[in-house]
């Protein structure tokens, strides 16, 4: 079949049977009926190879197709494909060519393109004309001899190169499903997939903290995905291997670790040749190391940046400021999307006002990331706080929602693990697609909508058929069905809230029993309280009273945080040059520091003199103005670590200190380092 004919079978196979007409073929591909009526004679040919009945067009134009028909087999055959089933157009022809080429050092005829490729000689030689200008870019040769045919003549350097391109052309650009690049990839004899590599180099990201833009990741991965399934190829020859003594940066390392996990030797000339890569193609200025606490510190700043404007709380949200770490730094898509949003009038969000704030305050990432958000990055983010808006909506009720998977429970938890992350839904539980509305009808029930990766036939409720790896557009999706609930249901949630409080108003009104009402409320809440023990939180595991400095005489910024870092250097737990650093980091990126009112946290990279994982205090009761704003900051604390343990928490909990005044008060009004100690470590 030729390409759009496998267009047209997989587009039947995805829709709904009953909504297929012929005319939405003909306009979307631009084509006569006469012409889409051969395409379907090519499909039915293809089907009753299978066999299968073929499909008919009716007197009306609509697409009849018989109950026989077997989506899963017409997938596996169409996936079963080659050159002589599946009809490659002149740029996959080429493709095919460049390949057998790059794998044969000897000369390969025309009239054995022609052959393999079922056309004829005089196609074969159009194409070869369009490949030699191709190479003519990458300074290749190709050799012509009227006896022997064409032969492709370039250094390994040169071939490593071709392969990229084509690559780029094959492994991610996936049209018809991939039926094509599944074809050449394994004519090449992959041994490495692009996923595999791809999870290898995010790990190794992950754990060092590097954070890469989107399409830089991707080349980098290109790149080695390219290597690694050359490097057993027989124009490679002996060479030294990278031993301990070697010298190597931070993305030589990432040649290693993927060796590494693949089992494959890296040579010197490898990661020489990938370092001329990087180069070559200025990679290096889009790669950042960052330290996660300072990311976690800049994403809050920024957000409370955009927050003193909208005024919608999200500040506060630390569901929102994990999913943008998250999102930074797992590579999670951005997506290629437009981002579709209800009216205004339907919600409390201004929404040119969000983006418009969003596009004010992008530098504050900009600066620290390295590079310029893109406009899917922007959008995504006015996402994610659109969400996290909606989730702090408190006259909102939580939706109740069921997760629905092909069958297998991993991935239903681990897309019930994403929806938690975004949302705050009630999920009555994560079942298997073939037995979810069973279930329900069994147990009788209620739930808002069913979250499935897959197609679930049913009227009785909603269905939001979602990516297992949550994509922007599913969450523009969930969004928008939270909205439609929000508008339908919290006048109905207003009207119960009235009648409890008129209720209980009533009852107080009454003297015979407005004092059995208090006594029972009381006893409630004493219930309540005893229950919730007191309990120290995870500023104790690092911070003790001898680590707290108290000082109201320092009134300069630079000076407050060099004190609070003093008696960790006394300890020997940091190096001076520590603490110059996270000052350098405030003049470069503004008070990002001052985490909460009244709360600043001086830190730095593990790398920039930290000897063990530490925490000091200085306490300022009258306060010390920092650089913007006429921020008044009281505590200051000093955080070093390693890199071994995670301090989420630990920074999570140092932020409250400014969001509770009560609790900020009750710490200043401690006079020696024990009192203010005690009150800060209990909640």
């Amino acid at each position: 079949m030729k390409q759009r004919s496998t267009e047209i079978i997989q587009k039947i196979i995805r829709q709904n049977r009953k909504d297929l007409f012929a005319e939405n073929f003909t306009a979307k591909y631009k084509i006569s009926t006469r012409t889409f009526r051969n395409d379907i004679k090519e499909i039915n040919s293809f089907l009753q190879t299978i066999p299968m009945e073929g499909i008919k067009i009716d007197e009306d134009g609509k697409l009849v197709i018989h109950d026989s028909f077997d989506a899963g087999k017409v997938k596996e055959a169409l996936y079963g494909m080659d050159v002589y089933t599946y009809k490659l157009s002149q740029e996959e022809r080429q493709v095919f060519i460049l390949i057998e080429l790059i794998q044969n050092s000897h000369y390969t005829t025309m009239h054995h393109f022609a052959e393999v490729l079922l056309v004829s000689r005089v196609t074969i030689m159009s194409d070869i004309e369009a490949i030699k200008s191709i190479l003519e870019t990458f300074h290749a040769e190709l050799l012509l001899d009227s006896g022997k045919g064409i032969k492709l003549v370039c250094s390994h350097e040169i071939i490593l190169q071709l392969l990229i391109y084509l690559y780029r052309k094959i492994a991610i650009n996936i049209k018809n499903d991939g039926y094509f690049q599944r074809m050449i990839l394994k004519k090449m004899d992959i041994t490495y997939s692009f996923s595999e590599i791809f999870t290898h180099a995010q790990e190794y990201m992950k754990v060092n903290n590097l954070v890469f833009i989107e399409d830089v990741f991707y080349d980098i991965v290109l790149y080695l995905f390219t290597a690694f399934n050359f490097v057993n190829n027989r124009l490679v020859g002996r060479e030294k291997v990278i031993t301990n003594k070697s010298e190597l940066s931070n993305m030589d390392h990432v040649m290693l670790y993927v060796g590494y996990m693949l089992e494959v030797p890296v040579t010197e000339t490898m990661v020489q040749r990938f370092r001329e890569y990087i180069e070559e193609n200025k990679l290096h200025s889009f790669v950042k190391t960052v330290d996660e606490v300072e990311l976690y510190k800049v994403i809050m700043y920024f957000i409370s940046k955009i927050d003193e404007k909208i005024q919608l709380g999200v500040s506060d949200d630390g569901i929102l400021i994990d999913s943008l770490l998250m999102h930074i730094k797992s590579m999670k898509d951005w997506g290629n999307y437009e981002v579709e949003l209800p009216q205004s009038h339907d919600t409390l969000i201004d929404y040119k006002q969000l983006s418009q704030q969003v596009e004010d305050n992008a530098d504050i990432l900009e600066r620290f990331l390295g590079y310029d958000l893109s406009d899917n990055m922007k959008k995504s983010i006015v996402i994610h706080i659109c969400v996290a808006i909606i989730r702090n909506q408190s006259y909102v009720p939580k939706l109740s929602v069921v997760i629905a998977c092909p069958g297998s429970m991993a991935t239903g938890k681990y897309l019930e693990a994403q929806i938690k992350n975004y949302f705050d839904f009630h999920i009555v539980g994560v079942l298997t697609a073939n037995e979810v509305i069973y279930d329900l009808e069994k147990t009788n029930q209620s739930v808002d909508f069913i979250i499935s990766t897959v197609k679930i036939d049913t009227t009785k409720c909603k269905v939001l058929r979602v990516n297992p790896f949550l994509t922007m557009e599913d969450l523009n999706m969930i969004q928008r069905e939270i909205f439609k609930s929000q508008i339908a249901v919290s006048p109905a949630v207003k009207i119960k809230k009235k009648c409890v409080l008129d209720d209980i108003e009533r009852l107080l009104d009454d003297e015979d029993v407005s004092d059995e009402v208090l006594e029972q409320m009381k006893g409630i809440l004493n219930k309540f309280h005893s229950e919730t023990e007191e309990k120290k939180n995870s500023i104790a595991d690092l911070l003790s009273s001898d680590l707290i400095v108290i000082d109201d005489q320092i009134d300069k910024w630079k000076e407050a945080m060099r004190a609070s870092a003093k008696i960790l250097e006394e300890k020997n737990a940091i190096e001076p040059r520590y603490i110059e650093k996270s000052i350098a980091h405030v003049d470069e990126y503004g008070d990002y520091i001052v985490v909460s009112n009244g709360v600043a946290l001086a830190h730095a990279d593990k790398n920039s003199g930290v000897n063990e994982d530490a925490l000091s205090l200085l306490v300022s009761h009258k306060g010390i103005e920092f650089s913007e704003e006429n921020h008044k900051v009281y505590l200051i604390f000093c955080f070093a670590s390693t890199g071994v343990n995670e301090y989420l928490e630990l920074i999570k909990c140092i932020v409250s200190i400014g969001k509770r005044p009560e609790k900020l008060k009750r710490i200043l009004e401690g006079h020696t380092k024990e009192e203010i100690y005690q009150e800060i470590i209990y909640d």
